[in-house]
């Protein structure tokens, strides 16, 4: 069953590794800041990444597994 995106606790998403859909290692979630407009994931990486937490960006919140899927956006490659 999955929870909805306010039923995760901040704590519990700090320190979670973060990985792309094809399963390379973004890095780790840094921090988690609300804004007001919703939450927002800070992932420390090889570089930084700001992604809005919503289903659209974080499709997958692993707790048991310590992971999440983040999808960020394309930037144009690298």
């Amino acid at each position: 069953p999955h929870l909805s995106d306010d039923e995760f606790y901040h704590a519990d998403l700090i320190g979670l590794e973060a990985y792309d859909p094809g399963g390379a290692l973004l890095g780790r979630v840094r921090a988690v800041h609300d804004h007001g407009a919703g939450d927002i994931l800070e992932i420390a990486g090889r570089k930084p990444i700001m992604l809005p937490f919503t289903r659209q960006f974080v499709p997958t919140v692993d707790l048991s597994a310590g992971r999440v899927v983040a999808d960020p956006p394309d930037e144009g490659g690298e």
